[in-house]
């Protein structure tokens, strides 16, 4: 069995990937046994690149045009909003409402092994447009699979789905914020590529570290093909902490008010473990999107809150940060 179908036969993603490592991968002939784990079956945005699909992963084209704008949210993501604390009490109680099929129709709708479902993806509506599907808020906002086929898919990425060029106006400019970019390798790379796999190319790049490392650090280990294809339209600010001062040029909120149209293709990456400095970055976000609408297409941010995920990475990015959660 290929990896695909051994999936659509109902085994865990886990148990299938590493029973036919050596199979055809995602796409079915094409690179046939010099696939590793990581790229067939889990994608870490450590060294990442984008996700192998079988036909594209695209959104469906048969969707109707958006009657006005909106945001739907899938019954899977319905149902943990409304039973949050009783949902995510245990993981014997959370897996149980991100079963098996769940996770995997998840997992295989992202890498386009099978169509799309409303009862899953959430969906996000602009007015005349087609409607963008989301990734449900569900669980511990992290990979279904973690705890729920062990602690390995802590740092896996493969279960975002991200937006593709469908969504974009013809002549938008496209900007990528990363504040808290660490090297290109640990996650741009992975972004970048999935978002090329889908259509989109970013003309500029803004990436902020607050860690001094130099420029040739922060590339190390990028394959010199990519480097040079990405490097002209990156800026990156070596040793520079992101702010929240109002209008500051080091605020990514604020540059990306001064630099996006409606019209643009905008997305923020908000990833600098300091809670506090992360969480009034998303209130002056959010009340910018209040005032003058959205000007962020898409937003990535891991909020730091008390409950299951503390016993793995939070806990620690609290101690460093000098900081105590207050929810």
């Amino acid at each position: 069995l290929g990896t695909a179908r051994c999936w659509l036969n109902g085994r865990s993603p886990g148990r299938c990937c590493n029973e036919h490592h050596d199979g055809g991968c995602w796409d079915e002939g094409h690179q046939r046994g010099d696939q590793t784990f990581a790229a067939c079956c889990g994608t870490l945005a450590h060294w990442g690149v984008g996700i192998p699909r079988t036909r594209g992963g695209h959104a469906p084209s048969d969707l109707p045009s958006c009657a006005e704008d909106g945001y739907v949210p899938s019954p899977l993501e319905a149902g943990f909003s409304e039973n949050a604390l009783e949902w995510t009490a245990n993981f014997t109680t959370m897996c149980s409402k991100l079963d098996r099929d769940v996770r995997g129709g998840w997992i295989r709708q992202v890498r386009d092994v099978e169509p799309f479902s409303d009862q899953i993806f959430s969906k996000l509506c602009r007015k005349g447009g087609p409607p963008q599907l989301l990734e449900p808020l569900a669980g511990l906002l992290r990979d279904p699979r973690l705890t729920c086929e062990g602690t390995g898919f802590l740092h896996y990425v493969d279960w975002l789905l991200v937006a593709d060029a469908s969504s974009l106006e013809p002549r938008a400019r496209r900007v990528f914020f990363d504040a808290g970019g660490s090297r290109f390798a640990d996650a741009l790379q992975f972004f970048l590529a999935e978002y090329r796999s889908r259509g989109i190319e970013f003309d500029q790049i803004f990436v902020w570290e607050a860690r001094p490392q130099g420029v040739e650090l922060y590339w190390e280990g990028t394959p010199r093909e990519i480097r040079d294809a990405v490097e002209h339209r990156l800026t990156f600010y070596d040793g520079v902490p992101v702010v929240s001062e109002l209008g500051a040029v080091h605020n990514p909120v604020a540059r990306a008010n001064e630099a996006c149209r409606s019209s643009d293709f905008c997305v923020l990456k908000l990833d600098i473990d300091r809670p506090k400095l992360e969480m009034d970055l998303v209130a002056q976000l959010l009340e910018s999107t209040r005032q003058h609408g959205p000007l962020v297409d898409e937003f990535f941010f891991e909020h730091h809150v008390r409950g299951l995920m503390e016993r793995y990475a939070w806990r620690g990015t609290w101690a460093v940060s000098g900081e105590t959660p207050s929810e």
